[in-house]
């Protein structure tokens, strides 16, 4: 891999938990028959954090 930088990895890392911790939050919720508006909003802000990292590192534009 060339010139991956560590804000990069550090900024995957962290969307890919949020999308993780999103996705477990609003499966628990729909077993429990509740409404997690808050969940979307992680899931939501995992995504655009990915797309972010993705731009800024370069990875889109190659």
């Amino acid at each position: 891999m060339e010139n991956i930088s560590t804000g990069f990895i550090v900024g995957t890392s962290v969307s890919i938990i949020l999308l993780i911790i999103g996705i477990i939050i609003l499966i628990y919720s729909r077993n429990k028959m509740e409404k997690k508006r808050w969940a979307w909003i992680l899931i939501v802000f995992g995504i655009c954090a990915l797309i972010s990292g993705a731009i800024n590192s370069g990875i889109l534009l190659k």
